[in-house]
Parts: structure tokens; sequence; C-alpha cells
């Protein structure tokens, strides 16, 4: 069964044989740990052949389950497997243990964590907050969701970790004892496993550990009204937001707490989106004791994160494109995401909007009244013109659709020389073209990673 306690070392010294299920980086990742306690392990995956099988004792298709769990003392699960896997299902017979590659390197790391989760800004947050305690604890790292499994680094004797958690990863967890913890919203998003929004909330809502009256919960109080159980009387639950002690302004851009008011206008990643992320950044460090002068200076030299509305740099094109914003935000994976990327635009701007990927479930109606305000021109790819486009012909907007990006790319060139054909000797507003998907991105490419790459060496070629 779903262990329901962080086992001891010397719990999981009484397993010898450890099935990986899922591999990837936290596979692989937990399988290098476990070898170096002398573990034996072996790997089920949907893809055997593709896995790196120096790693593993044996390496199996995951069909099997019974077989596969002969002599099998534990099972480490990895994030994206559901948890009605037949293998799980059968383990769960057996009363196996079931751990997940985050409880894993739980076991073995004994100092402080912080760890951040919600639906969107998370990976940035998670970012932002290590960049600004890395001052004062030099000695830490970040991992987790954000690309870097806790299992790589549990061993070493590090002052500090902030970990990006996903509701994959706290679902699959026991209560991780972390020593401060951050939910900064939520919204619709892997229903596909969840299937409730009730359900998302109460994945998300154990990365909190409020029984230890030293542990500290700063949450967006708005994620409430999707938790059965409600709200919480508790001291050391803090709310970031309007009307509460920590909250953002604008005109001027300030982040405010009970201890202090901070500038926020030097802070390099615009929109009120991004200010919440400082907030509860900044409600992080001043809990590990530092100091506001400190913070001020760490967070206005952050630079942000690749693929997460990154402005792609011209200086190679060709002059008539030189006024074009070209921004690579392919780190958006669903509508909430893309909506708070665009949310500082109003129309007649010069937005061209880009979206594809593989749509999740969930309502896309607050996009189609935003995109009714802004009247701007988008492209749409991939799986998802055959998941959005009746909804959207029936806009009466203007829309395009493309099997891929290269073919998207070109009409889109087309567009702005005919823009700017049509404009010459006038001056016209700035353009931005915003590539913002809202959409998974397995249907053409590996990752998230992978598409804004290949996006951005697109444009590159296309304008330089």
């Amino acid at each position: 069964m779903f262990s329901q306690s962080i086992p001891s070392a010397s719990d999981l010294d009484k397993f010898q044989k450890f099935l990986i299920l899922g591999g990837g980086s936290s596979g692989d990742s937990a399988a290098k740990l476990l070898t170096s306690k002398g573990k034996i392990c072996i790997l089920a995956d949907k893809s055997p052949e593709r896995a790196n099988s120096l790693l593993y004792a044996e390496v199996l298709s995951d069909n099997h389950p019974q077989e596969i769990l002969v002599g099998i003392d534990c099972i480490i699960k990895s994030p994206g497997i559901l948890p009605d896997h037949p293998i799980l299902e059968e383990a769960k017979q057996r009363n196996l243990s079931i751990l997940s590659e985050i409880c894993l390197g739980r076991i073995f790391y004994k100092g402080p964590i912080i760890g951040i989760t919600g639906t969107d800004g998370k990976s940035t947050t998670t970012a932002l907050t290590y960049h600004i305690l890395k001052s004062k604890y030099p000695n830490s790292k970040m991992g987790g969701n954000i690309g870097v499994p806790f299992s790589s680094f549990c061993l070493e004797p590090l002052d500090l970790v902030v970990l990006e958690l996903s509701s994959y990863q706290l679902d699959d967890s026991p209560n991780l004892e972390l020593t401060a913890s951050v939910i900064l919203n939520l919204a619709s998003d892997h229903l596909e496993r969840h299937k409730t929004m009730e359900s998302y909330a109460e994945a998300k809502w154990k990365i909190q550990n409020l029984e230890n009256p030293n542990h500290i919960s700063f949450i967006n109080p708005n994620f409430f009204q999707f938790l059965p159980q409600g709200m919480p009387k508790n001291n050391n639950l803090q709310f970031i937001g309007e009307n509460h002690k920590y909250y953002v302004s604008l005109k001027p851009n300030q982040v405010h707490t009970p201890n202090h008011s901070y500038d926020a206008s030097r802070f390099p990643l615009k929109g009120k989106h991004n200010l919440m992320n400082l907030c509860f950044s900044i409600a992080l460090a001043e809990t590990m004791g530092m100091e506001k002068e400190e913070i001020q200076n760490q967070f206005e030299s952050f630079q942000g994160l690749p693929h997460r509305f990154n402005r792609i740099d011209n200086s190679g094109f060709r002059n008539q494109y030189k006024e074009i914003q070209f921004i690579n935000d392919s780190k958006s994976t669903n509508i909430h995401s893309m909506l708070s990327g665009i949310s500082g635009f109003k129309k007649g701007e010069g937005l061209f909007l880009i979206l594809g990927g593989i749509p999740k479930l969930e309502p896309i109606d607050l996009f189609l009244k935003r995109w009714k305000e802004l009247e701007c021109p988008l492209w749409v790819y991939g799986k998802a013109v055959e998941v959005w486009k009746k909804e959207f012909d029936a806009t009466g907007l203007p829309v395009s659709y493309f099997p891929d990006i290269p073919t998207l790319i070109t009409d889109l060139k087309n567009k702005i020389d005919f823009k700017l054909e049509a404009n010459k000797g006038r001056k016209i507003l700035a353009l931005s073209v915003i590539f913002s998907p809202a959409g998974a991105s397995f249907d053409l490419y590996k990752n998230f990673e992978e598409r804004g790459n290949h996006f951005e060496s697109l444009i590159k070629e296309e304008f330089s």
C-alpha cells in the first residue's frame, strides 16, 4: 500500500529488491540512489527499449504485474504513473510498500525543506525563492518537479532545500514534514487524473504540515473554495492576497508583509501574477530569517526561467523586425497559465497569439471571453486544432490552423510582412508575438523545453 508516513532509513534497509515503476529522470535517479546503497533495482516501463539499462539489474515491460512483482520488496513510483496502474493494484493486494521518489529522498535528507505548489507559477516561484535564499544559505539546492530529482542530491549535507512539488508528487507521498510550504493558486488542471477540483485540491493540501507548530504555510485564500473540509483555524496558516497581511499593490509596484514594504519597480518580471509570486517568495525569505535589504537586492537580480515568458533576443534580426517582440512561453501548458501571461495586454496593442499542443480537461470559456476583449489574431497548431476549432470558429474572430509550428511560423511571417508593407512610411504600434501554447507538448515534442527551443530557432531563422 502507499506509505502513510515517511519510513526510516533502517526500515528501508529491510528491503533488498526494488521495482522502479516508470523510468525517466525521477525513476533513474531513485535507481542510482538505491544502487549506491547496495540495493537491486528492476525497472518496469511502458517503453523498456528506451530505458537506461545500465542502471538496472533488469528492464521489463510494465504489462505483466504478477510476474514482475515476484521477489519485490518495495515499489518506487514515478509521478506520471496513474494510481490505478495494474502493477500498483496488484502490489496493494500483496501489501507491498509503495513510495514516491520524493518520499525516498526525504528518508535520507534531514535538513529544512521549503515546498512550493500551485497550478501556475510554481517553477518561477521555486527558482525565485531559491535565488533569494541562496545569499543567506549558499549551501542549498532546489529541485523536485522543476527538473532536478530530489533523490539525486538528498545525501548531500545541505543547509536548505527548495522543492517544487506537483499534485502528482504530493498525491503519492505522505506528510513530507516540510519546514514551510506554499500553495500559490488553484485552477482547472490535471483533471484527467484527479477527476474533480476537490480531489485536485486535496492532493495540493498534502503539502502543509500544520500539525507541527513550527511549520508555516502561505496560501492563496481562494484555494479553500475547492477544499472539501474548508479552511482550518491555525495560527501558522498565513494568507497572501487582497485584504490580508501579505499583499501586492500596483502603481507603484510594491510587495507588503506584516514587517516591511518592498519596492518592486525594478523586479524584472512583469505583471500582477509575477508580483504575487514575488510576495510568496519574500514571505518565505522573511520566515527563513533574511533581512529586508538582503531580500530586496536579491530579487532585483532575478532573470526568470527559460521558456517562461522570455523575450527572444532580436539583436540579429533584420531591421524591419527589430521592433517586434517575440515571447517564448512554452512552459504554458494550460489556459490559466496562458491567461496570466497575456493579462497586461489591451485591444489594439498589436498582440499576435499562438496556441497549440494537447489541451487539458479544462473549460475554455475564460479564454474565449478574454479573446473577445482583445480581438487579436490567433494561430493554432497540433492536436489543439481538432479540440478547439469548433468553439474558436464560432467567435467570428481571426484564427488560422496548422498541423505544426514550422508551417505556422511561415504563415505568421507572411502576415507580419503584409502588415509592415501596408503601413510603410507610417509609424505603427509595436507588435508582440506570444507563443503561449496552453496545452501539453507531447503531440509533437518530448517536453516543453524541446518545443520552446524549436520555436526560438524557427523565429531566429525566419526573421534574422
